[in-house]
């Protein structure tokens, strides 16, 4: 059981990429029942929104919570997780900046299932624009923030930055037109 849940929780559920990988046949022949894989699957998401973790283990977990979300079988509306990269005030702004993409993803499944609503899109923009601002002053002061494992200095960039952040806000502004 325990090897299954490992891999079940590796792959986010995705039949697709064990077989892929190769793992499809063993995770098959554990014969998980589907009320089991929910189980896992909950379990995970709670446990992800309590867990304080930074830099690239925290967007890991977020993303895969993300991949969780947009399963088929996920009645979760993912509201709360949507908003976790601009609501957890322990984050570092390069992380923050790696997950919105995550939550763009996420906010484009909720909109086709029609489980978030044009004006809470609109609620979201706002408080990604405040961000934006925040983020593209530190940017320009050379004051972002940064987990230590984050090598990558593109983000220290302003210009970079700005089109960063002008293309998410771009990706935000088509749903509103969905």
């Amino acid at each position: 059981m325990e090897r299954a849940k490992e891999l079940f929780l590796y792959y986010c559920g995705n039949q697709y990429f064990m077989d892929l990988n190769g793992d499809g046949n063993e995770y098959r022949g554990y014969q998980i029942s589907k009320e089991k894989e929910e189980e896992w699957r909950k379990e995970y998401l709670d446990q992800f929104l309590v867990q304080k973790c930074y830099g690239r283990e925290a967007l890991r977990s977020y993303a895969n919570a993300v991949k969780f979300l947009k399963s088929k079988r996920c009645d979760n509306n993912g509201k709360e997780y949507l908003h976790y990269p601009l609501r957890s005030d322990w984050l570092d702004d390069v992380t923050i900046l790696f997950m919105l993409p995550y939550s763009f993803q996420l906010a484009e499944k909720r909109t086709e299932k029609r489980s978030l609503s044009k004006e809470e899109i609109k609620n979201y923009l706002l408080v990604l624009d405040g961000y934006i601002e925040e983020v593209q002053k530190r940017v320009e002061d050379g004051t972002i923030t940064r987990a230590e494992d984050y090598t990558l200095q593109e983000f220290s960039d302003p210009t970079y930055v700005a089109k960063y952040l002008k293309d998410l806000r771009q990706d935000w502004n088509r749903l509103t037109d969905m």
